[in-house]
């Protein structure tokens, strides 16, 4: 038993500091404060709680405005501080929650019989069988309470395959016909990742991405730039909606002509009429946090999320090696997706190996921790332009765009001319479709 309290008290520890790392997950929380062994875990979650109510965050900055007093109620800053850095792994914060549970309804259980055992003595009361039974079920509701059977989920999909659109795509327009065909737009609670070797245009791809996509379809996009300022996405966007050389940018009133004046203009009006939100948040909390208000906010929207690059992503908890952080990071980004339901499309640098072969194209074992992510991207793209390496006028800024793994899907390849004055992706005919990825 001794044992089991010590299990309870460690389960309790990460579901907190899980919270205290990630505070977004206060909104996937289901326990009450009635669920915790330990009275100072009682007492944090209790607060934690309260602060949600109040709309403010959960994380150790808020606790230590607090105050002594209360803060000596948790077990003091240090404890808190201890409760954010012991967390094996926030991506499995769910089994916590169920194993806290799971702990308080045997002991409820056990309550209930020990008590029925004390009252009865030698003789069956059937009043108190009767008690001893409705408790149970209590329990046994309690435990049911918002699981949902199969033939429930089964229904549930019934009325949303029954509701889907005639014509038109099943997920969110990638901006692209050829790209389209192959991924029937990004899908809903997919991790997409996008490498490329520097100067391929990944980060242009994703922008034309957004750009497109957001003048097709009903979509909010998020732009997630660790590397960039919000100005210079700003600047990379208008040149692309008015196709103007991007070096001019730089200063348009040195540089413009009337005519790309008149082509800035066009592009601003454009980009204003748009739904586009950047953002310079490099952590996945803090980036949750920003997606589930938004998706709260814009129901009515298709989401795509954007993030640029997947190795300037702070990790969350110390690893014990960077191969370890990036895969914690990819599982959490995946999570993310599923939970919040939109497609999170991630740029990933390629590993400077490519360059000592004489095919560079890129393939699986080019990405950097490429195991963890191989395993847990839904979709995976390439970029290459052969024009970087092989002076050729006749494939100049030709970019193969090589879908290699698509678990719901067909892989292939498709063609785009990169214009590198404009930053611009524009679609050519070739689709070459290669089959499904297993």
């Amino acid at each position: 038993m001794f044992r089991r309290i010590e299990q309870q008290i460690q389960n309790e520890q990460f579901f907190l500091g899980s919270i205290l790392q990630d505070w977004s997950l206060i909104e996937e929380a289901s326990l009450q404060p009635k669920h915790f062994y330990h009275n100072q875990h009682k007492a944090l979650f209790t607060k934690m709680l309260e602060l949600k109510k109040q709309g403010q965050r959960v994380d150790l900055y808020v606790m230590s405005q607090l105050g002594d007093s209360a803060i000596d109620s948790f077990g003091g800053f240090s404890y808190l501080s201890e409760l954010a850095s012991c967390v094996p792994s926030i991506s499995i914060f769910y089994k916590y929650q169920e194993q806290i549970y799971s702990f308080w309804m045997i002991q409820q259980a056990k309550e209930s019989v020990n008590k029925f055992l004390e009252e009865a003595e030698d003789v069956i009361d059937p009043i108190l069988l009767m008690e001893l039974l409705e408790r149970l079920s209590a329990l046994e509701l309690d435990i049911v309470k918002g699981r949902e059977s199969f033939r429930e989920l089964m229904a549930a999909r019934y009325e949303e395959h029954l509701s889907s659109p005639e014509s038109g795509l099943s997920g969110v327009d990638t901006g692209y016909p050829n790209l389209n065909v192959l991924t029937d737009g990004w899908q809903h609670g997919d991790l997409i990742i996008i490498g490329a070797r520097p100067s391929m245009g990944k980060t242009a791809f994703a922008l034309n991405i957004v750009l497109n996509g957001c003048r097709k379809d009903n979509i909010k996009a998020m732009f997630f730039s660790l590397e960039m300022s919000k100005e210079q996405i700003v600047d990379r966007l208008i040149a692309l909606a008015g196709e103007i050389n991007l070096m001019k940018m730089k200063n348009p009133n040195k540089h413009f002509s009337q005519d790309d004046w008149n082509r800035y203009h066009r592009a601003v009006a454009i980009l204003d009429k748009l739904h586009l939100e950047t953002s310079l948040e490099n952590s996945v909390p803090a980036m949750r946090a920003l997606i589930r208000k938004s998706v709260r906010e814009n129901r009515n929207k298709k989401h795509v999320i954007i993030i640029d690059f997947l190795t300037l992503i702070k990790p969350t908890k110390r690893g014990t090696s960077r191969h370890h952080e990036i895969e914690q990071i990819v599982l959490d980004l995946k999570r993310m997706a599923v939970e919040l339901k939109v497609p999170i499309i991630v740029l990933a640098q390629l590993s400077r190996q490519i360059e000592q072969r004489q095919d560079r194209r890129p393939l699986m074992s080019d990405l950097r921790e490429s195991g963890a992510i191989e395993q847990t991207a839904d979709m995976i793209l390439f970029l290459y332009r052969d024009d970087y390496y092989n002076q050729s006028e006749k494939r100049k800024g030709i970019t193969e765009i090589h879908v290699a793994k698509n678990r719901n899907g067909a892989i292939g390849k498709l063609e785009m001319r990169f214009i590198r004055e404009t930053n611009v992706f524009k679609p050519l005919n070739e689709l070459r479709i290669g089959g499904r990825h297993e």
